[in-house]
């Protein structure tokens, strides 16, 4: 199973541009879940009661209720900025949820979040933050799409937060490319690794030949 965990972007790019058809249609993933909620949050850095605004809590739900995730598309991101200022909380929230969801393939997309110049930079912040601990994380790549909507302004829908239907589109395929990547990183990651060991043959020396001994006959004058 490969798992989409994101937000309304997610939501939007499911609902316009239908995503997990163009998935299904590669055929390598038996089972595709896409789960996009609006205003949801990778993770709450304080306690909280609710479970569909936060990755975390919405990744031990689907667990809980049998979903053996593989690998994982994370788009989450763009709600923390709006709202957390500190890049110490980004932290803590981003290696919450990798904690969370263990050591099977990730690819965690950047955000671009621009609605108020404050928040457009603490998008920049929380991408710099994902890039720093990224090594620290073998199964853990980072998609660059903060890069793809800043060239591309026609993406971005007037709230300067969700996407145009171009936008969508990009994004749809964009996912398809990271589900196939993933595949075959989880077949790689998942495909037992055989050692062969070459033992030298064995060599038999012949026995030392020892020269035979020879009796010389020795005569005595009278």
């Amino acid at each position: 199973s490969i798992l989409i965990l994101g937000d309304s972007i997610t939501w939007g790019t499911e609902y316009f541009a239908k995503s997990q058809k163009l998935i299904v249609a590669d055929a390598q993933w038996a089972n595709v879940v896409i789960d996009g909620q609006y205003s949801r949050r990778v993770a709450f850095p304080t306690p909280n009661a609710s479970t569909k605004y936060s990755g975390v809590k919405t990744f031990k739900k689907l667990s809980d209720s049998g979903l053996r995730a593989d690998a994982v598309i994370v788009a989450l991101g763009s709600n923390d900025v709006a709202i957390e200022t500190k890049e110490a909380v980004y932290e803590l929230i981003i290696r919450d949820l990798l904690k969370t969801i263990g050591n099977v393939p990730v690819t965690w997309l950047t955000v671009n979040r621009r609605d108020t110049p404050e928040i457009a930079k603490r998008s920049v912040v929380f991408n710099q933050v994902l890039v720093r601990i990224a090594p620290e994380y073998p199964n853990l790549v980072i998609e660059d799409w903060y890069s793809k909507t800043v060239k591309r302004t026609k993406w971005m829908a007037w709230d300067k937060v969700h996407l145009t239907p171009s936008g969508y589109q990009a994004r749809a395929k964009l996912h398809q490319r990271l589900a196939r990547e993933l595949f075959d990183r989880h077949i790689i990651a998942t495909t037992p690794t055989t050692t062969t060991s070459t033992v030298p043959p064995t060599t038999t020396m012949p026995a030392p030949t020892v020269p035979p001994t020879t009796t010389v006959a020795t005569t005595v004058a009278p």
